[in-house]
């Protein structure tokens, strides 16, 4: 009798093994992970890199030139929240300070898609305008519509807020 012992036998196609897969398995895996990476950084760009250093230095210098022009006219302003009406409310000091159109920008520290620009309107007393619930931190400016002067500051969860503009050198 010629059997053939569980040694002699021929070993199994590769496809059928285990090590084969595993090996195509680990540049496999980097393959997928590399393509995933690039769609997540084309899908969101990240805004914090810019390539304009002279833009960005006149931005600079125009925002320095605004704040000391708001300190020159001796201008603050007292912002208050009321959520659960959805205003804001502002009131300008010195009252001589009464410019044509004012407008409130709250920009997100991170989420730019969150920004909000709102166009206040004259009431009696101040201010005002339409403003839903915020929450956690937003950097807030405040500016006149000729962009003449500029206050600014930070929210950080209070319903009132004091600007007033920097100390001048």
């Amino acid at each position: 009798m010629n059997r053939l012992s569980h040694e002699d036998s021929p070993p199994p196609p590769w496809y059928r093994q285990f090590w084969p897969w595993f090996l195509i398995a680990l540049p496999a895996s980097v393959v997928v992970a590399s393509m995933f990476t690039i769609w997540l950084a084309t899908r969101s760009p990240n805004p914090m890199v810019v390539d304009d250093y002279a833009k960005i230095a006149r931005s600079i210098e125009l925002r320095r030139e605004r704040d000391l022009a708001a300190a020159a006219l001796g201008v603050a302003a007292e912002i208050r929240l009321v959520p659960a009406a959805g205003l804001v409310e502002v009131r300008l000091v010195p009252e001589s300070v009464q410019p044509e159109s004012l407008q409130l920008r709250l920009s997100h520290p991170l989420v730019a898609e969150r920004d909000r620009i709102v166009d206040l309107v004259k009431v009696p007393g101040g201010w005002s305008g339409q403003l839903p619930a915020l929450e956690g931190r937003w950097y807030v400016q405040l500016y006149p519509g000729d962009a003449g002067w500029r206050l600014a500051g930070e929210l950080a969860g209070e319903s009132s807020l004091r600007l007033t503009p920097p100390e001048a050198p």
